[in-house]
This record gives C-alpha cells, structure tokens and sequence, in this order.
C-alpha cells in the first residue's frame, strides 16, 4: 500500500492511538465526572472526548480542523442520537490533539491521577487505535 494511501487510511505508522475509558457513573454524578475527565485532560495537554446519559464532551473551535477519528464520532453520534444506551457508565478517549500517539509516560502519570480522583472502580486501556 503506497504512502499517501496509509495516511489517508490512517494505517501503519499513521494509526493513532489513544487511551479509552469505561467509569461507572449515576445520573447525579455524571456531568461532574465529564468535568474532571476534561479537567485533567486538559492537564495534560489532551483531549477528552466521550460521555453519557446524552450528556457528552467534544473538542472546542480552539483546536480548529482537528479530525475527529472514527471511534470517537461513532460514540459521540451513538450518546446523541441514543441518549439512554450508557445509562450507567461514560465511555470516553484521550487523544493527543496533534494527531500523534500518548506517550507512554503521559499516560503512566494520566492512570496515576485518574486512580487518585476517581472513587469508583474503572476500566482503562492505554494503547487502543481510534480508527477503525
């Protein structure tokens, strides 16, 4: 496969990855989750994108024509049209707005401060390609 195809596919040394995440969430408690979610992304220089109970968090105008990968327009358009589908969890990723890859330290720091926010038990995977 040519070069400018790979990139276009994002396949091979153009695959994105970033860190997903499952929290279990109440209807009380899931907008100021979505908040620290963002909060820390924010932190780290990323962004935050996912959500629950039609409740979600999108990259702001302030990032310009960032493209969206596929996983995550699949979620965001999934909690828009079907609000009630994540009725008990938000399901979200970390992406690297420059369209690179987490470093692995970042997201060794990222885990550490989720596990000391978060007061539930979640579920995160720090290596998961966002397209396809």
């Amino acid at each position: 496969m040519k070069k400018r195809l790979r990139k276009k596919l994002h396949k091979g040394e153009f695959q994105q990855y970033g860190i997903s995440i499952w929290i279990p969430v109440t209807t009380e408690s899931v907008e100021a989750t979505l908040d620290t979610m963002a909060h820390i992304a924010d932190s780290y220089k990323l962004l935050f994108c996912g959500g629950s109970l039609g409740r979600f968090v999108l990259p702001t105008d302030e990032y310009g024509d960032l493209e969206i990968p596929s996983k995550i327009e699949y979620l965001i358009i999934s909690i828009a049209l079907e609000p009630e589908t994540l009725h008990n969890c938000i399901i979200g990723y970390f992406v690297n707005p420059t369209g690179k890859d987490i470093p692995v330290d970042i997201a060794d720091k990222l885990k550490i401060d989720l596990e000391n926010v978060l007061t539930v038990d979640f579920k995160i995977n720090c290596r998961i390609g966002l397209w396809k």
